[in-house]
C-alpha cells in the first residue's frame, strides 16, 4: 500500500484515478470477505449447539461462496495493474498521432482511449458483484459485523463509481454501447450507496455496540 502511494502521488501520468477506484474496490471486497469469514465461523459454531435455533443458523453467511468474493478482490487488483499500463498506451497513441492527419490522429486516440475505458468499466462491475454480496448479507450479520459490512460496501461502491465516472470522462458524449453500459452501473452503484447509507441510518434507532 505504502508503495503504490507512492507512486499515485508522484507527478507521473500513471497510475491515477483508475487505479485508485480498482484498489477501492480490491479494498471493500477483502473487508466484506473478513465479515464472511466471521458470520460463517459463528453459523458453524451455532450448528453445533444444541441452543441454536433454525432461524439463527440461516441467517448467518450461509450460501455465499466465499471463494468467489476472494476472487472479487483479487481481480480488483489485476484491473489496478492494468489500468496502470493501459494508460501507457494512450501516451503512446499521442506520441503516434503527431505524424499522423488530423483525421487519422483523432481516431488514433479515440480507439487508445476506448481500449482504457474497458478497464474502469469493469472495475464498475466489479464492484456491483462486489455490492451484491454486501446486500444478501447486510440484514443477517450481527450487530457487531454490519458497520463492517457496509464500509465494505461503501468502499467497493466508491471505486466503482470512480471507474465509471472515468469511463465517461474519457469517451464524453460517444455513441457507444460502453457507455451506455457504464450509465446503467453508476445508476445502479448510486442507488447501493443509497441502500447502504439508509441502513447506517436505521441502526442509529439501536443500542449502542457496547449495551448489546
Amino acid at each position: 500500500m505504502e508503495e503504490f502511494l507512492l507512486k499515485l502521488s508522484a507527478r507521473t501520468p500513471a497510475p491515477a484515478g483508475g487505479a485508485a477506484g480498482a484498489y477501492s474496490v480490491a479494498i471493500g471486497a477483502a473487508l466484506c470477505l473478513m465479515v464472511l469469514r466471521f458470520g460463517a465461523s459463528k453459523s458453524e459454531k451455532a450448528s453445533k449447539s444444541e441452543k441454536a435455533s433454525k432461524s439463527e443458523e440461516t441467517t448467518k453467511s450461509i450460501g455465499v461462496d466465499l471463494e468467489r468474493v476472494a476472487e472479487l478482490s483479487a481481480r480488483a487488483v489485476r484491473l489496478a495493474q492494468e489500468d496502470e499500463a493501459s494508460y501507457q498506451s494512450v501516451l503512446s497513441a499521442f506520441r503516434s498521432s503527431k505524424a499522423l492527419d488530423p483525421t487519422e490522429a483523432s481516431e488514433v486516440k479515440r480507439n487508445a482511449f476506448v481500449f482504457a475505458s474497458r478497464i474502469p468499466s469493469e472495475c464498475a462491475k466489479t464492484a456491483l458483484q462486489v455490492c451484491d454480496v454486501v446486500m444478501s448479507q447486510v440484514d443477517s450479520v450481527s450487530s457487531h459485523l454490519v458497520g463492517d459490512l457496509i464500509a465494505a460496501g461503501l468502499t467497493a461502491v466508491s471505486g466503482g463509481l470512480v471507474g465509471a465516472q472515468l469511463v465517461i470522462a474519457n469517451l464524453g458524449d460517444t455513441d457507444s454501447e460502453l457507455v451506455d453500459q457504464v450509465q446503467r452501473d453508476l445508476s445502479e452503484l448510486l442507488g447501493v450507496q443509497s441502500a447502504l447509507l439508509k441502513v447506517l441510518g436505521d441502526k442509529r434507532s439501536v443500542s449502542p455496540l457496547w449495551d448489546i
